[in-house]
């Protein structure tokens, strides 16, 4: 699950602030480290929840589609039980994509001013941020191919593309700058 992976990236970004505060050669880090791994670690939170709203609405879904189709009151309050799921499932991974690219941006800050010998574990955590703003993004994209409402569906990918975008860019940023620590 991306949010999973958002998750690991959020605490990869606070262990290597952790490992920065308090290490001499960076006291004028210290301060902006140390509430970096508390933001980090509440990201990481929101993104072990997320996990289980997914389920949740998902559950949603299926719990509309069970729902009576006798009569046409009941096929239409199922119709919008069903497109109501279908909006809280898209609505859960975009949430979830734009917490993992608050992870992203937190393994940046700490790959630019966290301790060098960690540097790659910054690295690790803007890759794992990536590839969980991507895999959110996935889930959103399935889960507009079965909601209605056009105005909300192209709001939607017009979001998850600027997400994905600015996660890309920042994270070959972010690696950019880890590998340029290796080279001198």
């Amino acid at each position: 699950m991306s949010a999973l992976a958002g998750s690991l990236a959020a605490a990869l970004a606070a262990m290597v602030a952790n490992l920065t505060v308090g290490k001499k050669g960076y006291e004028a880090a210290w301060s902006e480290l140390s509430d970096l791994a508390g933001r980090a670690q509440a990201v990481k939170d929101r993104l072990v929840r997320a996990v289980d709203e997914d389920t949740e609405a998902f559950n949603a879904v299926l719990a509309a589609n069970r729902m009576p189709k006798g009569t046409a009151e009941e096929r239409a309050a199922r119709d919008a039980a069903i497109e109501a799921g279908y909006q809280k499932a898209t609505g859960v991974p975009l949430e979830t994509a734009k917490t993992c690219l608050e992870a992203l941006k937190l393994a940046q800050v700490a790959a630019a001013r966290g301790n060098r010998n960690s540097a790659s574990d910054a690295g690790v955590a803007a890759l794992m941020a990536r590839a969980a703003v991507e895999g959110s993004v996935l889930n959103v994209l399935i889960n507009l191919g079965s909601v209605k409402d056009a105005r909300f569906a192209e709001a939607c990918r017009t979001e998850t593309e600027g997400l994905v975008a600015e996660a890309n860019d920042l994270c070959a940023r972010t690696v950019a700058g880890v590998k340029g620590t290796f080279q001198g």
